[in-house]
């Protein structure tokens, strides 16, 4: 198993549920409101700075996560060539191997 982890800006939500729901990915986790600091600058979640991540936690057989990190790259990729500047897509994805204890 691999766990696939998303972190997103929170407007890219359903963008990134009609993804995976698309590529087979039936069970994730949700976390809101997250906030942080990264590539895309800090995130505060405030009226004057309202940008808020979500992130996407999923457990995923290996064929299925590659399935849906291609996806996820080619959502990437079409985000950074619409933007029309250097800015950074505010979308991130990790994974690691994973076992099922219980």
């Amino acid at each position: 198993m691999r766990t696939l982890i998303i972190v997103a800006r929170d407007s890219m939500l359903s963008d990134l549920e009609g993804l995976l729901t698309s590529n087979g990915v039936t069970a994730y986790t949700i976390l809101s409101n997250v906030m942080g600091k990264g590539v895309t600058g800090r995130v505060y979640g405030t009226f004057l700075n309202p940008d808020i991540n979500t992130i996407i936690f999923a457990v995923l057989p290996p064929e299925q996560a590659d399935r849906a990190v291609n996806a996820l790259k080619a959502l990437h990729t079409g985000r950074k060539e619409a933007s029309h500047d250097d800015k950074p897509v505010p979308l991130k994805v990790f994974s690691f191997p994973c076992e099922e204890h219980v």
